[in-house]
């Protein structure tokens, strides 16, 4: 009788794991760790870049919006045209300040414009026309565009220059006096140029009183003040 001779299993033979292995690598989905991966990338990439548009966006704001420090013109004499542009500016006092604007720079009486003193803390918009030359001391001055607020936090306007429907809304006020002598005054303008022609109303205050003002006017106090 013929003998058959043992098979081998096929789990012993090493070629039969070779196969295992290959088809076990073949059969995991190709580009899925890929996939996340490039998912993840492409997040990163995409905030990195928005932070870099929020940066530029934020440098080009600021270099488009003037700086107060940038614009700010300090105590001097200056001839308006050449030294710096006609126009509107905010005068800050820092302490007891002089301000006169001249046809000339002869220092005679009849080449003043206008001239006034500021208490020390208070304000003045002055219109300043080529040709003119303009004294400052004890304080510093803006061109309206770049110039800081005057607007009270408190709501309580002291002695100072205020533009109405800017620094102020129009309305009804209650003007209360606020000085140690007794008396103060007000005066309403159509502009900033302090020439008499521009006087809308003016009152020397003894006592408390009502006064409207209108947009687009200019109120000055001195001794006085307004509870917003």
């Amino acid at each position: 009788m013929k003998r058959e001779g043992k098979k081998k299993k096929i789990y012993k033979r090493w070629w039969f794991w070779l196969i295992v292995i290959i088809i076990f690598i073949l059969s995991v989905p190709k580009g899925e760790k890929d996939k996340d991966n490039t998912g993840n990338n492409t997040q990163i990439t995409s905030s990195d870049t928005n932070t870099d548009n929020k940066e530029n966006e934020s440098k080009q704001d600021e270099k488009e919006q003037p700086k107060e420090e940038d614009s700010k013109i300090k105590s001097g004499t200056y001839k308006i045209g050449t030294d710096i542009p006609a126009g509107e500016y905010l005068v800050i006092s820092k302490s007891l300040t002089y301000i006169e604007c001249a046809s000339d720079s002869t220092g005679a009486l009849e080449s003043i414009v206008f001239n006034d003193n500021l208490t020390s803390g208070s304000n003045s918009y002055v219109t300043l026309n080529d040709g003119e030359y303009f004294k400052m001391t004890g304080a510093d001055m803006y061109p309206v565009a770049s110039a800081p607020s005057v607007v009270p936090k408190d709501g309580e306007y002291k002695s100072g220059m205020y533009k109405v429907g800017t620094d102020i809304p129009a309305g009804e006020y209650k003007v209360i006096l606020d000085s140690s002598s007794g008396f103060g005054y007000y005066e309403v303008s159509t502009d900033s140029r302090h020439n008499i022609e521009g006087i809308v109303t003016n009152e020397n205050v003894q006592a408390d009183t009502y006064l409207t003002i209108q947009e687009g006017q200019y109120l000055k106090m001195s001794g006085l003040k307004i509870q917003k």
